[in-house]
């Protein structure tokens, strides 16, 4: 069987194949480093922007920008160093244990998830248009001015829907079953503490809380402008009911990455080269496809809980 491991010669070729797409969307997701840079710093939107938007703001833009990007750096490397296995271990594991290894590491976890989750909405978005039902998109702003709004956005989305509403009712659950604990840990990986009260552990308040920030997160959508439409809620909150359970089960920095690679990881390609990013966006869709059959096949015959 795929997940649990002992493969045929045929099932070991799908495993290596889909081990390699994923690491593939890996490297893509590393290049996308020095990719956000040379847009900021060195391409021609930047010498647009500086016309436009005058040289001092522009200077202020790459300060606040190589923040940010030192900061998912930081993510980065540290999601790529477990919970469980580091991610040069993963191949190793899956291709000998089976494909339920590639959960024990963060980055390989949010690579699987985010091509599924990108094909689904991407699928949703296309049904609804049919229907009738506009999704909208964001306002045209000067490029380097867009690719920071988006870029900062995951980090301010995540703390305002995630850890604000998440993690404060995992402290709250943890407080009335009258555990002690340290607060900022919990808001930075919740399942570390409440999954350590066992039976006592009413999981299904922190699955209603994902529902909630899910939901509350589509409508935010809407709700404060942006150019968004109908649609995009239905869209956004599944986004933000997955952008939950990572949290939950991966921590602080699952969650973010989970929502950069919708925007600066995608960003980075689209402002680089237009084709570039078509290009990408096609193996995305194609990779999204397998790994919704993983998942189906995970969840069906596979081992029931993620972490």
């Amino acid at each position: 069987m795929l997940i649990e491991g002992n493969y045929s010669k045929s099932s070991k070729i799908i495993v290596l194949s889909y081990i390699t797409l994923i690491l593939l969307l890996i490297s893509l997701m590393i290049l996308s480093f020095p990719l956000g840079l040379y847009i900021v710093f060195i391409s021609d939107l930047t010498k647009n922007s500086i016309n436009t938007l005058g040289e001092f703001a522009v200077n202020l833009l790459r300060g606040l920008f190589t923040i940010l990007w030192l900061f998912y750096l930081v993510l980065f490397i540290k999601a790529i160093q477990g919970p469980r296995l580091p991610l040069n271990k993963v191949p190793r594991f899956a291709l000998n244990h089976g494909l339920k290894y590639i959960f024990d590491n963060t980055i390989s976890t949010l690579a699987v998830t985010f091509s599924a989750l990108f094909f689904i909405i991407f699928f949703i978005g296309l049904l609804q248009e049919s229907a009738g039902i506009p999704t909208g998109s964001l306002p045209q702003l000067d490029p380097i001015l867009m690719f920071f709004a988006t870029s900062i956005a995951p980090i301010e989305e995540e703390i305002i829907f995630r850890v604000a509403i998440i993690g404060t009712i995992s402290i709250i659950l943890l407080l009335v079953k009258g555990r002690y604990f340290n607060p900022f840990k919990v808001l930075w990986h919740p399942s570390k503490y409440i999954l350590e009260l066992g039976k006592k552990a009413d999981i299904k308040i922190i699955y209603f809380s994902i529902f909630i920030s899910g939901f509350l997160f589509g409508y935010a959508h809407i709700a404060f402008g942006a150019g968004w439409e109908v649609g995009k809620v239905t869209q956004a909150s599944l986004a933000g009911i997955v952008l939950g359970l990572i949290y939950f089960f991966y921590g602080f920095h699952g969650a973010v990455l989970l929502h950069w690679s919708f925007n600066y990881f995608m960003d980075s390609f689209y402002y680089y080269e237009i084709l570039t990013y078509y290009a990408l966006f096609i193996y995305i869709i194609i990779f999204g496809l397998a790994s919704i059959i993983f998942f189906l096949i995970y969840f069906l015959k596979g081992k029931k809980e993620l972490v």
